[in-house]
């Protein structure tokens, strides 16, 4: 049985214990980096992006980006996409989209190309502009090779228009080269492109829960 001393001591750090856990909680319900996606498929319209016979990399960013739409918006989280159909959106245009949005993060997807045809894998750019940038990339860069199992070509600072005019935590992904016939046959696969989207959605839901 418990003296009443001791019991008010009990009681004290009851409360206490129970006030830390609301106080979390608290902390846990506030630290939100971002309240939207903005979702940018690569290329559209007449600008094809890369391409290799009737591969064109403006279809498969877009089938990427609606997939992770879906994803996201599955768990709860806003987003926007700077194009949902076949047309032509200028890069300044795409980073204005992005800083029109307040408390935003930017996420581009891309399939890429090169002269040599052995270059192989993904690879995730970010600018030095938002400190957040790096963070993100990382994020998304790992998810991705932990569902595809591709060749890592690392995380790299990128000078692109998209992530140079943009305020926001901002990355650009690279899924695959278009120019490889292996990465190819792959980027071609829909069930590649889930996992590609899967990866994208758990990093961008990563980096939330790591702020």
């Amino acid at each position: 049985m418990l003296h009443s001393n001791h019991f008010s001591t009990f009681k004290v750090l009851v409360f206490i214990c129970l006030s830390l856990l609301t106080l979390n909680s608290n902390n846990t319900a506030k630290a939100v980096p971002f309240t939207k996606v903005i979702l940018d498929a690569g290329h559209g319209g007449h600008d094809f992006g890369g391409t290799f016979g009737l591969t064109y990399e403006k279809h498969l960013a877009l089938d990427v980006v609606r997939r992770v739409e879906i994803y996201l918006k599955s768990q709860g989280i806003s987003t926007k996409l700077t194009r949902s159909r076949d047309n032509f959106i200028s890069l300044p245009r795409r980073a204005r989209i992005a800083n029109a949005e307040s408390g935003a993060i930017f996420v581009s997807i891309h399939f890429n190309h090169a002269r040599s045809r052995k270059a192989a894998g993904i690879e995730t750019f970010y600018h030095t502009k938002n400190k957040n940038s790096l963070k993100l990339a990382h994020m998304i860069q790992s998810a991705a090779l932990y569902k595809t199992r591709a060749n890592n070509r690392g995380v790299k600072k990128g000078n692109f228009l998209v992530l140079s005019k943009n305020n926001r935590p901002a990355v650009l992904l690279e899924c695959a080269f278009l120019t490889n016939s292996s990465d190819r046959f792959r980027a071609l696969d829909p069930e590649y492109r889930q996992r590609i989207a899967e990866a994208v959605a758990m990093g961008i839901i990563k980096f939330r829960q790591s702020n």
